[in-house]
């Protein structure tokens, strides 16, 4: 049994921001809209049985993002197969991708990871009642789990629940202020679901701040600023 921090990158240039789990021996992966995510292995330090719950916590080094500490019971065939299913979800290839998760999860459904990539999956197969299931799941191992949280957001928003999104959106943030991709969603919640204007052009100036290179935002603040002018 190996403790794991898991991190979490791979962000959509698309107006549904979403997020790809990775999962490795130990993960501190800045939190932001990317093309690709790199990741950097960093040594384990042993704990003590006491505080080896799963748990998320900021960076303590100064740098932006979150770590989410578990216990992992996956075996070697287990990590491959999770590494061929995040390769699949980048591909759209979603149904054998949650094939291969669900294999994953019955073989350690103690890790949230697994379970956040289910629900991407299903999200996109519409199969919206087994994402929500698996998001509850992550959940319940992880409370508060960002990435987990922003995807329930989501999902929220495609069922047409958009002040349960906006709360989720805003949980995240408010442990989380430079959770970057969860200012972008509620920007997009905000802009095209709520009507609230002001709150889309606040989320999407604090998000492109911090991302520049992401164009169709900038595009978004500019149609949002022209929009406000004729009010």
């Amino acid at each position: 049994m190996k403790r794991i921090k898991i991190g979490m990158l791979k962000w959509l240039n698309t107006r549904t921001c979403t997020a790809w789990v990775i999962l490795a021996m130990v993960l501190s992966v800045l939190c932001g809209c990317a093309g690709r995510e790199t990741v950097a292995p960093e040594p384990v330090v042993p704990e003590s049985p006491a505080t080896q719950e799963p748990k998320v916590a900021k960076l303590a080094d100064g740098r932006k993002g979150f770590v989410i500490t578990e216990v992992s019971r996956l075996d070697d065939a287990a990590r491959r197969d999770f590494r061929r299913a995040v390769v699949m979800l980048n591909d759209g290839h979603y149904e054998q991708a949650a094939g291969l998760l669900d294999k994953v999860v019955q073989k350690s459904p103690g890790v949230s990871a697994p379970y956040i990539n289910l629900a991407i999956a299903y999200r996109h197969l519409d199969n919206l009642e087994q994402a929500e299931t698996h998001l509850k799941a992550a959940l319940d191992l992880v409370p508060g789990h960002p990435a987990a949280c922003n995807e329930y957001g989501m999902l929220y928003r495609k069922t047409g629940r958009f002040a349960e999104a906006r709360a989720m959106y805003e949980k995240v943030l408010d442990r989380f202020p430079e959770f970057y991709p969860a200012h972008r969603n509620l920007g997009i919640l905000c802009d095209l679901y709520l009507g609230d204007l002001e709150c889309a052009l606040e989320h999407y100036e604090i998000y492109s701040l911090a991302k520049p290179e992401d164009e169709k935002v900038q595009l978004w603040i500019a149609d949002l600023r022209n929009r406000l002018k004729r009010r």
